[in-house]
């Protein structure tokens, strides 16, 4: 083979042609393969049929060969919130923000293309992408005040998107903040002082501020031993049930192996005296935890602690100056610090180890609850920070009380090793990137020119390595974050979820974008990571020089994000053999099993909630290719506005069909996306302003400084007024829906108690689905037999 076929072999449109070949048909297979499974098992593409409280309109009705899209785009956003919650409809309507960006820069094309067409080209062997780029243009070309103007206009709509969405989403928050929900009318409170760490006193401290409001006050204890008593009960009735359905199909007694002696046991009989041994022991468990805290109250009123009563007890009479000057004392008085006590000091102190620095605080009007929020509790600025309460499903308790030194320790480890991995993880990305460039690969493996000669296809195959790689190393990065968000000491998880959006969305933006165009080349990381640091403003340069160069690389990403990733997701292709595992390796003989996770697997038939946290990041990057190659490489917004459309059509599908809702989530990733955006189009701008000057443009580069300029005055004006709106509803409107809803709301006061300490009743195995012949077994067990009589008894009795 000529060297001039090589080259045409390896020439960034035939690139993008060969991924365009591979890809695509793989989705337009995915779609048929789809509509021929989902009739065969609705039970693995329509999840949300198998529960009433799940199921949709749209998922229990038949539709034919794709007669499922049109419905689907026409379900509306009031209908994505009802069925699927605030964070499904953030996702959706970022895609509509991506593909509104994209279709911009396609309508941007109809002049661009003509534009850099039509110039003269600097070289007649430019390919023919570069010929329908910035790259083609000659230095000084009057042509680039059309890529300059491209950019004026992609930003300004830019900027008018965010502040619709922006706008659209305060209205929806707004909304689901109204909502007559525990979680709406609920705070929590974090790093208590020592002295409010008891409920008497925190009731009477909030009763002072919210007299006729206050419904219920909750504080979190150290209960680990509890906790671990109530997750063996757990446990131990699954293996009884797990045994008496092994005996109900055999007709033989099972054995079970117990480890601390090495002997075999009647395996009902080891499991019962087990399950009867935590039924008797948790609700004592329980009562010394409250005994303590009964006692604890006791010797902090009577010794160690000015409480709140000076306070809540005082009749305030603003008409009064002596009243006045009376409440000034009582609150100095109440500030006070902590005392030392003659003999109870010890005892007070080590009581208050088992209380927690949180507390669930539970009002019943919307006003109290918003007040709680914006008030400045104390002096202090590391005491009684008061947030907005999760939803008690959403509850991460085993973060709930963590101090504020351990949170912020965790925080900083956590800062410092997702750097850490972002710095570490630029090799393999750089190694993986080289791909992309036959010169770097004949640099380092001078031995392939050879193959390349001989085997034109190899280079086909190199061009295709390196935006798969891409796609593959995004896949490998969550673990670790998940884990360090976790640890961070978040109440909820969803922020959990965000923090690991955030740091996925940090990670994507410099491997996949930064990495992969400055250090397209394993050997060249040292020199461009010095001319950087020598000279930070040698970014721009940097920018310009090699961004252009990706454009194919970053087109044939977003194609195999369309025809793959779109595909697995679709098919439910790693849900599927996750499931095949699961039913191997877990064990299957109970209906609790079968619908119980196993090492976080799950059945098919079990999608849980869709994981945005992992999503995002990638439109997110989307968005930034398109903001970034549209003016400069137009046929990039083509791709992306597939991309977008098709992604669209996909998880609207997903989230009403197969995923399980959540309808109380907060909807915490858009100011997170939101700043994303704003940074990606600052960074397309600063793009094409490196270009610009590299093309000797003196004239559309000055005018291009402008730019970033006018962005970041746009995000100072949207950033000091919409974050802190969106975060809180009106007085005015909680006052107006608590006359609607007078005399207030009324909420269980348990509901955000710790689980553990609300597990006071025994548990009992469940024979629903054993038969009469799981019945025969059991009543041959008179232990079983008794068992069973004693939980009736004590049921009977509380």
């Amino acid at each position: 083979m000529s060297s001039g076929s090589g080259d045409e072999a390896t020439s960034p449109s035939r690139a993008i042609v060969t991924s365009m070949k591979i890809y695509l048909p793989i989705l337009v297979v995915s779609v048929g393969a789809l509509e021929l499974l989902r009739r065969r098992h609705p039970v693995a593409f329509a999840c949300r049929r198998r529960a009433g409280h799940l199921a949709t309109s749209l998922a229990s009705e038949s539709f034919g060969f794709l007669e499922w899209v049109v419905p689907v785009a026409k379900v509306s956003d009031d209908a994505i919130v009802e069925l699927c919650g605030l964070d499904a409809l953030v996702l959706l309507r970022f895609l509509r923000l991506g593909r509104k960006l994209a279709t911009c820069g396609i309508l941007l094309s109809i002049v661009l293309l003509p534009v850099y067409a039509t110039a003269d080209w600097t070289s007649s062997t430019l390919d023919l992408l570069d010929r329908e780029g910035i790259t083609g243009l000659r230095p000084g070309d009057p042509r680039l005040w059309a890529s300059l103007l491209s950019m004026y206009v992609l930003s300004l709509y830019t900027m008018h998107l965010l502040l619709a969405e922006y706008k659209a989403f305060v209205r929806r928050r707004h909304a689901f903040l109204s909502k007559l929900d525990v979680q709406q009318y609920s705070v929590v409170i974090n790093d208590l002082p020592r002295t409010l760490r008891t409920r008497e006193a925190l009731t009477k401290y909030l009763k002072y501020l919210f007299p006729t409001s206050l419904q219920a006050v909750v504080l979190s204890v150290e209960c680990g031993h509890l906790e671990g008593l109530v997750a063996s009960r757990d446990h131990f009735r699954m293996k009884l049930e797990h045994a008496l359905a092994e005996s109900a199909r055999s007709g033989d007694r099972p054995l079970h192996i117990v480890k601390t002696r090495g002997t075999a046991v009647d395996a009902i009989e080891y499991f019962e005296r087990k399950l009867k041994s935590r039924n008797d022991v948790i609700p004592i468990e329980i009562e010394t935890i409250e005994d303590k805290q009964r006692v604890l109250h006791a010797a902090m009123t009577d010794e160690t602690l000015n409480d709140a009563a000076c306070v809540s007890d005082h009749h305030y009479d603003e008409e009064d100056e002596r009243h006045d000057n009376d409440l000034r004392e009582s609150l100095i008085e109440y500030h006070a610090e902590w005392t030392q006590p003659s003999q109870s000091s010890k005892q007070t102190r080590s009581l208050l180890k088992i209380m927690r620095h949180s507390a669930f605080v539970t009002f019943s009007s919307l006003q109290s609850a918003h007040i709680a929020q914006q008030l400045l509790q104390t002096e202090t600025p590391t005491t009684m920070l008061v947030e907005a309460a999760p939803a008690p499903a959403d509850v991460v308790w085993e973060n709930i009380g963590v101090s504020r030194k351990v949170r912020s320790t965790w925080q900083y480890v956590s800062v410092l090793l997702t750097t850490a991995i972002v710095v570490f993880w630029t090799i393999p990305t750089a190694v993986v990137a080289s791909f992309a460039k036959v010169e770097n690969l004949r640099q380092v493996w001078p031995s392939l020119d050879d193959a390349f000669a001989e085997h034109g296809w190899i280079l086909s195959v190199f061009q295709q390595l390196a935006p798969l790689g891409l796609v593959a190393m995004t896949a490998i990065a969550p673990v670790v974050f998940s884990l360090l968000s976790r640890r961070e000491g978040h109440a909820s998880t969803a922020s959990v979820d965000a923090s690991i959006f955030v740091k996925l969305g940090y990670f994507q933006f410099i491997q996949i974008f930064f990495v992969s165009v400055f250090f397209g080349s394993f050997l060249t990381i040292v020199d461009n990571i010095r001319a950087i640091l020598d000279s930070p403003s040698s970014i721009i340069n940097l920018l310009g020089r090699s961004i252009p160069a990706q454009a194919s690389s970053f087109m044939s990403f977003l194609i195999i994000k369309t025809g793959l990733s779109l595909s697995l997701e679709l098919l439910r292709v790693v849900p599927y053999l996750l499931s095949r595992v699961y039913l191997v390796c877990a064990p299957q003989l109970t209906k609790r099993e079968r619908s119980m996770p196993w090492y976080g697997l799950r059945p098919l038939n079990e999608p849980g909630e869709l994981q945005y946290s992992m999503l995002l990041p990638d439109y997110y990057q989307a968005v930034l290719l398109t903001l970034t190659f549209s003016p400069m490489s137009p046929l990039m917004a083509y791709f992306g506005a597939l991309f977008f459309a098709l992604s669209d059509v996909v998880y609207r599908r997903q989230l009403l069909f197969v995923y399980d809702p959540n309808v109380h989530t907060t909807g915490a990733y858009w100011p997170h996306l939101y700043s994303f955006v704003i940074t990606a189009l600052v960074v397309a701008q600063c793009t094409l302003l490196g270009v610009l000057s590299l093309k000797q443009a003196p004239g559309p580069a000055t005018a291009a400084l402008v730019l970033p300029v006018l962005t970041l005055l746009f995000h100072f004006h949207v950033a000091a007024l919409y974050p802190r709106t969106a975060a809180n509803l009106p007085l005015l409107e909680c006052c107006r829906l608590d006359v609607l809803r007078s005399p207030g709301a009324t909420f269980p006061p348990t509901t955000y108690v710790q689980p553990a300490l609300l597990a006071r009743a025994p548990l009992r195995a469940d024979y629903a689905e054993l038969g009469s012949q799981a019945e025969g077994h059991a009543s041959d067990s008179s232990s079983l037999v008794g068992l069973y009589a004693e939980f009736n008894r004590d049921e009977d009795n509380m």
